[in-house]
This record gives structure tokens, sequence and C-alpha cells, in this order.
């Protein structure tokens, strides 16, 4: 997937910003403060339907605007051209996706379509944070890979809501819960597994990646393993009928507790991604440059894993990566993105063009400031 043209209106600090990409590599230079990483929360916008740093529609909005405008031009793999527009009104809080000018009923409808690979430096929560932060990447990386998990997400987040819903209301009620809560919790279970085995599967297939990929940029002999610590009973060696039933025998025995503290403990909402170097936890005992290598090859890992599923290879979205690495890892980083596919990159250094990307055909640099954009 390449992106030709990016045009913003009305975008964070943008007032209006046109510009044609690079089918290679995009460097955004320019001071802290004066819209760079804007540009890249825009191409994940067309991409994810939202911006990557969980903020509002209306807080996109730049002071005095009455909304804004994305609009870009996309090139697939195999050679089919997109338009992707989508508008947002202040007042009315309306939100308008369009593609190839057909107005769609869903901005999830974005999702997997235009797929995107985004390292930020908020990030670093995926390895020191909780476990909502490690969920979160799993969810994103599988909605994109498969359409079928992300409406499976939706309609299980659809139920848990439903049901936390009944259990705050009823709680101390045990026997009116119960009668209340069986209508929906076959379907629960049968999302809840479903989610399990995809993540399972997610779990397996990337830790392989990540392995290759962690021995590209660090020198050290060392190993990187992934853990996948599920509420719901799984088992490769039974049936799928005897997976079922052993996950209703395990999420009944949780009722008391949902009854006692008023929410649903059992699910994939409750689960944890384990993250280790050499059988070591790496929340609890990586250096910062080794949690921030982790990082940056679990996010290589998630391109080849998303060009693998989609068979398109996905935007790769860099913001300040030379902020967060030191020159010699950046340097095998770069060396390792620029040859996967389109690539974002922002940096305050106005002088790493010169620094990193002196022997790189085709890459274009811009200057980005007070929201305004200039090709060097």
């Amino acid at each position: 997937m390449k992106l030709e043209k990016l045009n913003l209106s009305g975008f964070r600090n943008h007032g209006s910003t046109v510009f044609t990409c690079s089918p290679t590599v995009n460097l955004f230079v320019g001071r802290n403060g004066q819209g760079k990483t804007n540009i890249l929360e825009a191409i994940a916008y067309l991409s994810i339907g939202k911006s990557f740093y969980s903020a509002p529609d209306n807080n996109l909005v730049r002071r005095g605007d009455e909304g804004f405008v994305i609009y870009g031009s996309f090139l697939s793999d195999s050679g089919v051209r997109y338009s992707v527009g989508i508008r947002f009104t202040e007042n009315n809080k309306i939100k308008e996706v369009r593609i190839n000018n057909k107005e769609q009923e869903r901005i999830s409808t974005l999702i997997g379509k235009f797929p995107v690979v985004i390292l930020y430096p908020d990030q670093h929560t995926i390895t020191n944070g909780g476990p909502g932060e490690r969920r979160r990447f799993m969810d994103l990386v599988l909605s994109q890979a498969h359409p079928g998990y992300f409406e499976t997400l939706t309609e299980y987040r659809r139920i848990l809501r439903q049901r936390n819903t009944i259990l705050t209301e009823s709680r101390g009620r045990g026997s009116r819960a119960r009668g209340l809560l069986e209508p929906w919790d076959e379907r629960f279970l049968d999302c809840a597994i479903e989610i399990t085995l995809y993540r399972y599967s997610f779990i397996s297939e990337i830790e392989t990646y990540l392995q290759d990929n962690y021995g590209k940029i660090v020198d050290d002999p060392e190993k990187p393993s992934l853990k996948y610590d599920a509420a719901t009973p799984f088992d490769v060696n039974i049936s799928e009928e005897q997976q079922k039933e052993k996950a209703y025998k395990a999420f009944y025995a949780t009722f008391d507790n949902e009854i006692r503290y008023g929410t649903t403990v059992f699910g994939p909402h409750r689960d944890e991604v384990i993250l280790f170097i050499n059988d070591l936890e790496v929340r609890k005992f990586a250096s910062q440059g080794q949690q921030k290598s982790f990082l940056v090859a679990l996010k290589i890992s998630e391109s080849q894993y998303l060009l693998e599923k989609r068979k398109e290879q996905p935007l790769i979205l860099l913001d300040d990566l030379f902020g967060e690495l030191d020159r010699e890892r950046s340097r095998k980083v770069l060396e390792l993105t620029t040859g996967m596919g389109q690539t974002f990159v922002t940096s305050a250094d106005e002088s790493i063009g010169d620094t990193h990307y002196t022997s790189l055909n085709g890459h274009i640099q811009f200057v980005v400031s007070e929201g305004s954009i200039a090709h060097v």
C-alpha cells in the first residue's frame, strides 16, 4: 500500500496542507510543536478512523475552524487506486467517511483496508505498562489483519457492557442476576473463545518474527519471547465441543465473584501478554534500552504479520524514532524499515536526512513549521 497524496484542512494546527508523498521514505523535520506528528496522526486516521493518541474528534479541530477534512489517495500493491475522505463537523459532531466518493455506513470500514503500523513515544507502555496496553496492541493488529476478529471483538464488548450493567444493578442478588444474564452468556462465551483462539495464534506467529528482528537490532545474544496468559482455558488437543464445555465450567465458577464485585471477572478483557528477554519479564527486569529495542522489533514484526495476512504492505509511521534510540540502533531499524514499504518519519533534528538517508534513493524531506509544510 502506498499513500500518494495527503490533504489536510483544519486538522490540528494545519490550516491547509497538501503534499505528494515519496513511495519510499518521507521525512518530516522541524521544531517540536510545529505539526510533524499531526501529519502522521492524519495518515493513521485514514487507516483506523481515529487519532492514535485517542484524542476525541473535537480536540482535533484547528482553533477557529468548524471542523476538519482529511483526504488521501492510496495505491494498493495490486495497482488499485482508492480515494479516502473523512470530514468532521464540530457543531453537530457528524463524521462522514467516503471511499472512492461513496459514503460509508460505518467508519470501521477503514480498518484493515489500508493497513498501518504506528510507533510513537507513548507506546513504551506496551513494554512497561499494564495488561490493557498489550491487549490494545493485539486488538489493533488483529482487527487490521482479520475482519472477523474486529466484528467478534465489537460484539464481545457490546455484550460485556450489557453484562456489567446487569451485574451492577443486581449486585448482591445472585438469583435475579443469573436469570438476567443467562440470555447473554452463550454468545458471550462463543465470542470469548473465538477471541482467545485468534490471540493464541497471533502470539505464536509473531514471536517468530520478533526473535529474528530483535536479533538484527541488538548485538547481544538475547532471546525475546511472548506468553499469552488467558482466562479462557485453551487446549489444542481437545475438540471444539470439549473446549466450549471447559470454558463454560471455568466461566460459571466465577459467578459468585461477579455478584460480589458487580462486574464480569472472566474473559479476554482480563487477559495478559507477558514479554520476556532470556526468560526474565521485560516489564520488571529489562533496561530502558532493552525495552526500546523490544518495542521496535515488535512493531517491525507487526508489519510483517500484516503483510502476510492482508497481502498488502502496511504504511509505517515512525514518530520521533531518533529520540527513542541511540544512533547505532536507529541505523539498524532504518535498514529494516526502509526496505519494507512506504515509511513516514518525524524528527526534530533537521540534519537527520544527511545523517541517515544519504544513500537512499527516492526519499523526500519536508520542513514543517507552524502547520505549514515545505519540500526541501
